[in-house]
């Protein structure tokens, strides 16, 4: 590229970086908001930029003009939500003027006009739209406009953060919208083992309140349930359909292992020299594994309390096999390598007793429970 087209594309670039900079191109795009923060903090730089103070003249005036018909527009329309359009108008009519009030070198040029109690009326107006439709969602008295009428006094909240008695409306609100659920006592059915499901269920109902939390979903027990006098919504069944241990089963396999190169003995040469003798050292080396299976199979089902119809039912099957190593060896020991040395001086061990192994298999069929209930309770959140 020759010189002179150098120094044209070098002049447009920096034609156009600058009107970038003082807001000319926001501006002749109609996005006012962008162009005025640019011409703002371009005077704050350089106060006698002359295309800067173009834009916020013309710029200001303008904007103001466009917002202020938009609200015209929005106060004859019949648009219920048409207060909260109205505060965005307001609040971007304000941003203008905050941003000009703290730039001297803008204040000479334009006169900027504050609108806060317009704001506040139109916020205060937007926020009792949405507390009126939250009163009228929640004197249905349903689980969905329960959790509606929670989103409306939330919603006024954004508005108007001194609501006369809001506590009290979200509270009712999330009490209406939250599906209440029974969490059974989960029996155990084993032909021949006696079993305790203390460690489930308490794993079980922490898991649940945690769950609960911020969504509109309670989880309770039967005592809770006639202490509280709940009535529920649904009823969550866990029982085992059955446990079973199998029998214990050792597999041992026996194999040669040597080594080279290792010091058998010694020799003395004519001239009495000692030296080692190197050869091949050998064992037997015999591997024992102990393994034992359980095996369960978790019946999940939720009900409704009312009709007793079943909402989802699902069989958790899951299995758990608990493993021990031990070796020993005929030979000699240097054959053996770390590992092999390690294992051969444990003992062979007994089973776990049929409590623990019940926990561990728990532990296994515990994940596919919680994602049961996340599934059927995902749209529970507030």
């Amino acid at each position: 590229m020759n010189t002179f087209y150098k120094t044209i594309l070098l002049g447009f670039m920096a034609v156009t970086v600058a009107s970038c900079a003082t807001g000319k191109n926001a501006f002749d795009k109609g996005n006012y908001e962008t162009a005025l923060d640019r011409a703002v903090k371009r005077l704050q730089a350089n106060p006698n930029n002359k295309k800067a103070q173009d834009v916020l003249i013309d710029g200001y005036q303008v904007a103001s003009t466009f917002h202020l018909n938009r609200i015209k527009q929005f106060k004859r329309s019949n648009d219920t939500f048409k207060w909260e359009s109205i505060y965005g108008e307001y609040s971007k009519l304000n941003s203008y003027y905050n941003d000009i009030q703290r730039c001297p070198s803008c204040m000479s040029l334009v006169s900027p006009q504050e609108y806060s109690a317009e704001q506040e009326e139109a916020a205060n107006n937007a926020a009792q739209v949405q507390l009126d439709l939250g009163k009228e969602a929640l004197a249905l008295n349903t689980i969905e406009t329960g959790r509606q009428a929670y989103g409306y006094f939330n919603r006024a909240l954004r508005y108007n953060g001194n609501i006369a008695g809001i506590d009290t409306l979200l509270t009712q609100a999330r009490q209406v919208g939250t599906v209440r659920v029974l969490v059974e006592p989960i029996p155990i059915h084993s032909r021949s083992l006696q079993l305790t499901n203390e460690y489930f269920e308490n794993k079980m109902l922490e898991y649940l309140d945690y769950f609960s939390q911020d969504k509109f979903v309670y989880f309770f027990t039967q005592e809770e349930s006639q202490q509280r006098e709940f009535q529920p919504d649904h009823i969550l069944s866990l029982e085992f359909d059955n446990f079973i241990l199998g029998q214990a089963r050792i597999v041992s396999k026996t194999i040669e292992v040597k080594r080279d190169s290792v010091v058998v003995g010694q020799f003395t040469d004519k001239e009495g020299e000692k030296h080692d003798v190197y050869g091949t050292v050998k064992a037997d080396f015999t591997k024992n594994s102990k393994t034992l299976r359980s095996v369960g199979l978790l019946n999940f089902e939720i009900r409704d309390a009312y009709s007793n119809k079943v909402l989802t039912q699902r069989k958790l099957r899951s299995e758990d096999i608990w493993q021990h190593d031990w070796a020993s060896f005929n030979g000699d020991e240097r054959a053996l390598n770390k590992d092999e040395i390690r294992m051969s001086k444990n003992k062979e061990l007994p089973p776990p007793s049929p409590q623990d192994l019940f926990i561990s298999f728990i532990d296994r069929v515990y994940g596919q429970v919680e994602g049961n209930v996340r599934q059927f309770y995902r749209n529970t959140r507030m």
